[in-house]
C-alpha cells in the first residue's frame, strides 16, 4: 500500500514546501497529493460533495503544478499527482503544456489527476459553461493525449475543432492520467485512462470502483483519501478491494500548522505505518 500526504489549502511558503517535500521523502512516503481551486466566489450555490457544504472563500488555495514544480527540484524520489485539477475550467492545450512540462522536469514523477469539477460557480466565473464541463472534458482528454502523442495532432469535435497544432516539446514518457469523481460517469470515464482517485468511498464501494475501472485492459491505479484511522484489518481490506494508495490528512487542511508540527506528525505516522 502506497502512503501520499495530501497538500490540500495550504500557504505558499517556500521554505515550509521545500522541508515538508524533503521530510516526506526522507520518511517514505510515497508522493504528495495537490488540491487545486483557482478563485472562489465568496457567494456559491455548489455543495461540496464530500462535505456537502459550501466552501470557506477564505481557505488558501494552491497553485498545484508550481508547488510540485517547488518539491520535485529538492527531492529525487518523492512522486506527485493533482488530486484533482478541475479541468472543466481549463482548457485542454495549457493543461497538456503545463502537465507534459511537469512530467518532464520530474523525471517522470508527476500524474495528472483530473475532473470536470464540483464548484460550478467558480467555473462559470473563469467563463466556461459548468452544464457542459463533463462532455468538454471527454474531448480535452482526447486532445491533450493527442498534443503528447504526435508531433501534429488535430481534433474535431462538439466542443474543440482544430487542424495540425503542435505542443513542443512533447513529454518524453506522458504523464499517467487518473480521473476523478464519484459518479457512474467518472468510473467509466476512468476506464479508458491510468486509474481513478476518490474521496472517501466504503470498502464496498471502493471494491464495485475498482471492478469497474479495471474492466478494460491495461493497468489501472486506485488511489482514495483514507476514510477511517488506520489499522491493520482496513489496510487489508482496502488492498484486497483493489485500493493501491491512500492520501492521509495527516494535518487538517486549511488550519495553520508549523512546519515542525508537520514534520512531527509525519515522523509518527511513518514510524507507524511505513517503518
Amino acid at each position: 500500500m502506497e502512503h501520499w500526504i495530501s497538500w490540500f489549502h495550504e500557504q505558499t511558503n517556500g521554505a515550509q514546501v521545500k522541508e515538508v517535500a524533503r521530510a516526506a521523502e526522507s520518511l517514505g512516503f510515497a508522493g504528495v497529493a495537490l488540491s487545486d481551486h483557482i478563485a472562489i466566489p465568496r457567494h456559491h450555490a455548489a455543495l461540496h460533495p464530500e462535505m456537502g457544504k459550501p466552501y470557506d472563500y477564505r481557505l488558501p488555495m494552491i497553485d498545484p503544478f508550481t508547488v510540485a514544480a517547488t518539491m520535485a527540484a529538492v527531492t529525487s524520489r518523492l512522486r506527485f499527482m493533482t488530486y484533482a485539477l478541475v479541468g472543466g475550467m481549463r482548457d485542454p492545450f495549457s493543461i497538456a503544456r503545463q502537465a507534459g512540462s511537469l512530467a518532464g522536469l520530474t523525471d517522470g514523477r508527476f500524474d495528472l489527476g483530473i475532473t470536470p469539477g464540483w464548484l460550478r460557480d467558480e467555473i462559470a466565473l473563469l467563463g466556461h459553461d459548468p452544464k457542459t464541463r463533463g462532455s468538454r472534458l471527454d474531448e480535452a482528454l482526447q486532445v491533450i493525449k493527442g498534443l503528447w502523442q504526435y508531433d501534429l495532432y488535430s481534433f474535431s469535435g462538439d466542443h474543440y475543432q482544430f487542424e495540425e497544432v503542435a505542443l513542443n516539446p512533447r513529454p518524453a514518457v506522458a504523464p499517467k492520467i487518473l480521473i476523478g469523481g464519484n459518479s457512474a460517469k467518472s468510473y467509466e470515464r476512468a476506464t479508458h485512462y491510468d486509474g481513478w482517485i476518490g474521496m472517501t468511498p466504503t470498502l464496498e464501494q471502493v471494491a464495485e470502483i475498482a471492478k469497474i475501472v479495471r474492466s478494460t485492459p491495461g493497468t489501472k491505479s486506485i488511489y482514495q483519501i483514507a476514510a477511517q484511522p488506520l489499522d491493520d484489518d482496513y489496510l487489508r481490506n482496502l488492498e484486497s478491494a483493489g485500493v493501491d494508495g491512500l492520501v492521509h490528512l495527516i494535518w487538517f487542511p486549511g488550519v495553520p500548522t508549523a512546519v515542525e508540527e508537520k514534520r512531527q506528525l509525519m515522523e509518527a505516522f511513518a514510524r507507524e505505518w511505513i517503518g
